[in-house]
């Protein structure tokens, strides 16, 4: 299995943006959300809340979760304490 690569909360978060408004209909889709820090084998993070979530486009919202899909399988979150 190969290693996933490392990339920051703020990247992760970016990435999940970027690839929700590439499906069709959801250019101007802004989803709210936060992650966090978890220890599971498969990934050391995931979404901690979503708002605003019931005023979301179906298609958008399917987007959201087959993105936060994809990047849980590619990337970890290299976090950040201050």
């Amino acid at each position: 299995m190969p290693k996933k690569q490392n990339r920051t909360e703020a990247e992760v978060h970016a990435m999940i943006v970027r690839d929700v408004k590439i499906r069709l209909g959801c250019a101007d889709f802004a989803p709210d959300f936060t992650l966090r820090e978890i220890r599971d084998p498969m990934a050391n993070w995931d979404v901690e809340s979503v708002r605003s979530v019931d005023g979301w486009p179906p298609d958008c919202a399917q987007a959201f979760k087959e993105a936060v899909a994809r990047a849980r399988r590619k990337f970890d979150i290299t976090w950040q304490w201050a």
